[in-house]
């Protein structure tokens, strides 16, 4: 026993005296030499040492650190602090509290991950801080590097803080770098990621489930963006992490720009909340606020647009919507759906559009014929004009005044007032190649029976006046019109002829019809009512003829409708120099079983033209003359 007693306390004072000839020697001009002897026989890498500083009692410090690396790069440290802690254990007798490392160049990132791994878990450090590190890794540069990392078991799950002034990434910036990360294998908190990028400013707070990334909080201001960015071979870094994103629990957006082609977004700012990255947008349940200083598409330009409300399943709840677009300013709320629009109400006032786009008409009437159902609680227009010049048909409006209730002008995918009240006024209406001053429309729909009140349409030299009445309830859809018009431009109501003839004149119209409506064929075989119509002060311009115009009375024209058989009462014109005739009849059923004959001729020329087949004649009968004929 005394032995072992003896031999210990031998051994206890040659640690002791190992301990005390290190500490001295580490306080000579010999510490870099043994300090380099101790590192060549700890690490794997070729390390070199310029200068070592011990400070009593726990402080090493190592000056101008180089370390060679299997790819014959090397990596350049301007200093490393080492904080030790004893622990009297064996085979770890100390233990490294804390690193800190100033002045590092990396110049093709890190080359022996392996090797550094296996330092971490060999040496375990609580806690690594890195001042001023330059690190390059093919498409990853980033400079002036600040970083903390505070390991816990097991490695290489910790905390870990990182601020760069620049980072460059695939070649795009990203500026003033900061991230706190809380790193674990399968739950990684993102603390905080901030950075700016293309003159805007980019900061969220994430977290990550297995594969799955979700935003907690986020946060961009100020960033300008376009179109040929995102149409490159390559598109930028951030959008492949963007597709590993499955949910945002909020996000703000303040003062973001878009630019496209045909389309360009100014100062927008939105916010949104439980986004859910993995649905379409009519899946989403989300709140949301959006407000803009511009929209433009295809040159049409809203200004100032407003909007808060929620995604709901498959539709757009819109608490209020308003903007202001070519002079105009529209208040609405509502409900939005993929095939169905409800509208809460809908204000315009002073609106002025002028559409000369085809393209833009095009949209326009695509978008309403794609609707199933479209309904709008209460309407107002106040002072409005429309002009539509981007087809042949050209027609415009001005001074719209218009009211409407409870109305309800889809459904099913079929126009008509299913329901509700409407009534309209204006200064000028042109359509149809007639202008009218002062139109008027009242109709209203009640119990599925839509009646129109009044329409009254003053024209250059007349007047139309009109009301009808259809029983939307009833699947036949039953139906009556009543129209008188007085002083019609005759060529408006003689086209369907298609004779190469000029009409000059004016015609009275008179029509009393009804049937039913539910398809084509109940039309076909249900049209009864009579039209007619009385022409007066009627010049016609011939083809072919040596005189201008050639005045023609022509006596009242009588059709008459029973069950779908359209019949046409002859009558003869009166000229001094033509002669001329309508008559004939039509099964709207059987349209080849009949038709209709129109015929004028002169001294030399003989024209026809039969309905509904549409073929048209015209003989020369002086002599040299030839004969035409067209199908």
């Amino acid at each position: 026993m005394k032995a072992v007693l003896k031999i210990s306390f031998w051994a206890i004072l040659l640690l002791l005296a190992g301990l005390i000839a290190l500490f001295l020697i580490l306080q000579t001009s010999h510490s870099s030499w043994l300090t380099q002897q101790i590192l060549s026989r700890v690490t794997d890498n070729s390390i070199q040492i310029d200068e070592s500083h011990y400070q009593y009692p726990d402080q090493l410090t190592l000056s101008r650190v180089t370390i060679a690396q299997p790819n014959d790069s090397v990596i350049a440290i301007n200093s490393v602090q080492l904080s030790f802690e004893a622990q009297w254990r064996w085979p770890k007798p100390l233990s490294i509290t804390n690193v800190l490392i100033s002045g590092v160049n990396l110049p093709k990132g890190i080359p022996d991950k392996k090797e550094l791994d296996n330092l971490m878990q060999r040496w375990q450090p609580q806690h690594i801080e890195i001042r001023g590190m330059d690190f390059a890794n093919n498409d990853f540069i980033a400079r002036d590097i600040q970083l903390t990392y505070t390991p816990k078991a097991p490695y290489p799950e910790g905390y870990l803080n990182i601020d760069s002034d620049q980072v460059y990434w695939k070649g795009e910036a990203f500026d003033n770098f900061k991230a706190r990360i809380n790193y674990v294998e399968d739950k990684t908190q993102l603390d905080l990621v901030s950075f700016n990028w293309r003159g805007g400013e980019i900061q969220f707070i994430a977290e990550k489930n297995n594969d799955d990334w979700v935003i907690n909080d986020a946060l961009v201001r100020n960033l300008q963006l376009s179109e040929p960015l995102f149409s490159q071979p390559e598109p930028p870094p951030l959008i492949p992490l963007l597709r590993k994103i499955t949910s945002i629990e909020h996000l703000e957006i303040k003062r973001f720009s878009w630019q496209a082609n045909d389309f360009t977004l100014n100062q927008m700012h939105l916010q949104l909340s439980n986004w859910d990255l993995r649905k379409d947008l009519w899946t989403q349940e989300s709140p949301f606020q959006f407000s803009a200083e511009s929209v433009a598409w295809h040159e049409q330009l809203l200004l100032e647009p407003q909007a808060s409300g929620q995604f709901a399943s498959h539709s757009i709840q819109f608490d209020k919507f308003t903007f202001l677009f070519e002079q105009g300013q529209f208040t609405t709320s509502g409900k939005l759906s993929e095939d169905s629009v409800h509208l809460d109400e809908l204000e315009i006032k002073n609106l002025e559009w002028s559409i000369e786009d085809p393209q833009i008409h095009d949209a326009v009437m695509n978008s309403l014929h794609a609707l199933e159902t479209l309904e709008i609680d209460k309407l107002r227009v106040k002072g409005s004009q429309l002009i539509d010049i981007s087809t042949d048909n050209h027609w415009q409006v001005s001074n719209v005044n218009a009211e409407g209730r409870e109305l309800v002008l889809k459904k099913g995918g079929d126009w008509a007032l299913w329901n509700g009240s409407f009534a309209a006024s204006a200064n000028s209406l042109s359509a149809f190649g007639m202008t009218s001053i002062k139109p008027y429309l009242e109709t209203d729909t009640t119990d599925g029976l839509w009646h129109v009140r009044q329409l009254f349409v003053p024209i250059k030299e007349g007047l139309i006046k009109a009301d009808s009445s259809i029983d939307l309830g009833l699947a036949s859809y039953p139906w009556q019109v009543s129209v008188q018009a007085y002083g019609l431009p005759l060529e408006s109501i003689t086209h369907p002829l298609d004779a190469a003839v000029g009409w000059s004149g004016l015609a009275d119209l008179s029509i009393d019809l009804s049937g039913l409506g539910g398809d084509e064929l109940m039309l076909k075989h249900s049209l009864d009512g009579q039209v007619k119509i009385a022409p007066h002060d009627v010049q016609l311009t011939l083809p072919f003829s040596p005189k201008d115009k050639h005045t023609v009375i022509i006596p009242e024209v009588n059709i008459e409708a029973n069950r779908g058989v359209v019949k046409v009462s002859e009558i003869q014109f009166v000229s001094q120099d033509l002669s001329g005739s309508v008559q004939g009849s039509v099964d709207l059923v059987d349209l080849e079983g009949g038709n209709i004959k129109f015929h004028l001729s002169t001294d030399c020329l003989s024209l026809s033209s039969t309905l509904p087949k549409g073929r048209n004649q015209i003989s020369m009968t002086c002599p040299k003359a030839e004969t035409q004929e067209k199908h």
